[in-house]
């Protein structure tokens, strides 16, 4: 009830004044000569609200900046290239493939390895075939010679550096 009322006075108001107020406003607003525009003094912006005051310098006195972290972020390494290596045994690393078995001939040139790669697949490599990183030297009854190259970083001192041999054992089923 109380609220019906006051709203009942509140418009009841702003229809009395808008009829006597309306008409006097107006003339005075018609009335009032317009100033021009450089009679106005120029607008200053304010100051940014974090704003440091001209000639201002922070003197340390041997104290550290309390807004720089005083453990250094350790050097990340640069990410490597992902090398696209060809499909195959071409594809194949020294360290991915496992020796599961030889198949030996009367000519010693005829030898194969049977190699396991990644993912489970089998090859049949024979001698002076290449993997990614080496080539196979020798095939023994129970042992594959891979010949892997030596990096070049030695090759700039006028000499080239040996390759080095790894030397796979067949693995049998129990390891």
């Amino acid at each position: 009830m109380y609220r019906a009322v006051s709203v009942y006075f509140l418009i009841a108001g702003m229809g009395a004044w808008n009829a006597m107020g309306a008409g006097k406003m107006m003339a005075a607003a018609q009335a009032a000569p317009q100033q021009p525009a450089a009679a106005q003094p120029p607008a200053v912006d304010p100051p940014p609200v974090l704003a440091v005051p001209a000639g201002y310098r922070y003197d340390p006195r041997g104290r550290r900046d309390p807004f720089v972290n005083p453990v250094p972020k350790a050097a990340q390494p640069e990410p490597e290239i992902p090398v696209v290596r060809p499909p195959g045994l071409r594809g194949v690393l020294v360290s991915e493939a496992t020796i599961i078995g030889v198949v030996t001939s009367r000519e010693p040139s005829m030898n194969m390895a049977v190699i396991l790669g990644p993912g489970g697949k089998t090859y049949f490599a024979t001698l002076g075939e290449k993997l990614f990183d080496a080539v196979i030297k020798q095939i023994q009854a129970d042992a594959v010679v891979f010949e892997v190259p030596a990096p070049g970083g030695q090759a700039g001192q006028g000499q080239a550096a040996p390759p080095r041999e790894v030397v796979r054992r067949v693995r049998t089923t129990g390891e």
